[in-house]
């Protein structure tokens, strides 16, 4: 399947997005030497259409406008890996910077938007632009933090996986719209959770059920309420609720 590209959003790249061009592709844009130059492309792309597939030249960086996608690989037993989920905000490529060719594949889980930053050219402007450079830097510390929250992720009980997941999207959807923000939508499906976070699909349903009946909660469908943060914040932290939840399940 081939990616649509918008011609118009490319003159315009930071129109529709929801960080309202406080992001790398909006410093990399206004970067002086290239202010007009039309150096980002905006991609759409369909629910399992592939962004880039392993093996392909790693010549750009990506950033998320809307929508969602993640990014696998296969084991050598030929199972799905899925290393990342990259939603509105994120970037996708830092971790492939200084590799000729992709090592994962990045897939949409729904329709999806995204800005393409050449990779030659951020490299030139990140040398010019004090904007450029910091906002880079920053997606790069993200990008570390993510794979730290992952590495501990192989340490925490299933409970406090499940609750990690779902406090770090509350989290990010506050930064994005505000504190009064209680609810978001999951893009993935629980078999892809699980195969993220390392547990049985089983496992994933059950304990979001313990959730909603301990009422910290509620779903309806792939859409989720926060009815208790401190309580999901206190599952995340392995405290007390998590055993509790872990022996329950």
């Amino acid at each position: 399947m081939t990616q649509d590209i918008d011609h118009a959003g490319s003159a315009d790249p930071c129109r529709n997005c929801l960080r309202h061009g406080g992001c790398l592709g909006a410093a990399l844009q206004e970067a002086e030497h290239h202010a007009d130059a039309g150096v980002i492309g905006v991609l759409t792309l369909q629910r399992g259409q592939s962004l880039h597939r392993i093996g392909d030249n790693a010549n750009a960086v990506y950033i998320v406008q809307s929508g969602a996608l993640k990014s696998r690989r296969h084991s050598l037993q030929g199972d799905e890996e899925i290393v990342a989920f990259r939603l509105p905000g994120d970037a996708i490529g830092l971790d492939e910077i200084g590799q000729k060719v992709r090592g994962t594949e990045a897939v949409a889980l729904c329709t999806t938007r995204v800005c393409r930053l050449p990779l030659d050219v951020l490299r030139a402007e990140m040398q010019q632009s004090e904007r450029v450079a910091e906002h880079l830097y920053d997606d790069l510390g993200h990008e570390f933090e993510r794979l730290h929250e992952r590495l501990q992720n192989e340490r925490r009980s299933a409970p406090s996986r499940i609750a990690g997941f779902l406090l770090a999207q509350l989290q990010r959807r506050q930064r994005l719209f505000g504190t009064q923000i209680d609810r978001f939508t999951l893009p993935m499906t629980r078999v892809d959770l699980g195969r993220f976070l390392g547990l049985a699909t089983e496992t994933v349903s059950r304990m979001f059920t313990r959730l909603q009946l301990d009422g910290v909660i509620v779903c309806d469908g792939a859409s989720v309420q926060v009815l208790d943060a401190e309580a999901l914040r206190r599952c995340a932290q392995d405290r007390p609720a998590a055993d509790k939840m872990a022996r329950a399940a």
